[in-house]
């Protein structure tokens, strides 16, 4: 596909990568390889993969931090290695197992420190750090020590910290890892505030296919280092919605092995899951009589059906789908 996803056209374009490759000596094959695609003034691209896909290497490239054995990042017209100083000053990053926060200073002294390494002027500094802690809801602990705060406090000051200097793109580096659910909520609601509101050009990896699916407009899948899917988020869940609806059957008590055994036979892809504490058989088809038989034949093996719903595929599923497969 070209390098904008169909989400891009007519758009200015904040961050390019065209044929990004990372080769580490030891490794028998490329971290990443030949990668490209483009994020776009105020709008959120997911980088999505499994674990060893590349994610984190990508990112970094992105950030400067890692050197590519070929290809290019672009930020706002600089090049990221040919241009360092002037592409990076529109970066702020907040990346997994790095240094985001110094745990024994105050939320305030964090916010003056990564600023002045920013070279923010002093008033201006000064200034942004209250908005920040006020937007971030932060206000009345900003002199208590980062070690006391909770996780979810401390991811929403570590996103201040990087929008210290006002960068123009964001690096969210697994963002809601190891919160809980209201704290992964609010950072959600901060990444759709930051590109919709402030105009931010975030780029986001993460697991959590249900904060990419709610915040995302573009979703770039990669699997062992090479490109799996880019397009839009919208494009990419109607093309599989076109391949196929999705039925949850929900039951009343979990089914016997021996009647889960007799519906595999049947119906190979049928997948057994809690959701919300209901147990759920789902199975999907583009074909409306395949899924009757299915619920009929549910019925038939002595399954108490509660509710029988409709639905399109979830990003999670289309994930994991394109996932199964190595490349297209």
């Amino acid at each position: 596909m070209t390098l904008a996803s169909p989400a891009q056209a007519a758009t200015s374009l904040a961050v390019t990568i065209r044929n990004l490759n990372k080769q580490y000596r030891a490794a028998p094959h490329p971290a990443v390889n030949n990668i490209s695609f483009a994020i776009l003034e105020g709008s959120v691209l997911a980088l999505l993969g499994p674990n060893g896909a590349g994610k984190t290497t990508t990112v970094k490239m992105i950030a400067g931090l890692v050197l590519p054995t070929s290809g290019d990042v672009d930020i706002l017209g600089c090049n990221v290695f040919s241009q360092r100083a002037q592409a990076i000053a529109h970066v702020g990053a907040v990346l997994e197992g790095a240094r985001n926060l110094y745990w024994r200073l105050s939320a305030w002294e964090n916010l003056l420190y990564f600023g002045s390494i920013r070279l923010v002027p002093r008033r201006q500094l000064i200034q942004r750090a209250d908005e920040l802690l006020a937007l971030f809801e932060l206000t009345a602990h900003k002199h208590q020590p980062v070690r006391e705060f909770s996780r979810g406090m401390q991811q929403k000051l570590a996103i201040a910290c990087s929008l210290l200097h006002d960068p123009a793109i964001l690096l969210l580096d697994e963002p809601t890892l190891g919160l809980d659910v209201k704290a992964a909520k609010t950072i959600e609601e901060i990444i759709g505030y930051l590109a919709s509101e402030r105009r931010k050009s975030i780029l986001l990896t993460t697991h959590q296919m249900h904060l990419a699916e709610e915040v995302a407009h573009d979703i770039f899948v990669m699997n062992e280092g090479v490109q799996v899917v880019y397009e839009s988020k919208e494009s990419l869940l109607k093309r599989f919605d076109m391949q196929g609806k999705i039925v949850d059957v929900e039951l009343s008590s979990s089914p016997a092995e021996e009647t889960l055994a007799q519906l595999r036979s049947a119906f190979p892809s049928v997948d057994q899951q809690m959701n919300g504490g209901i147990e759920t058989l789902s199975y999907s088809s583009h074909n409306q009589q395949e899924m009757l038989t299915f619920i009929n034949t549910v019925d038939t093996l002595g399954c108490r059906i509660d509710n029988i719903r409709y639905r399109r595929p979830t990003l999670e599923e289309v994930f994991l789908t394109l996932t199964e497969k190595k490349t297209t």
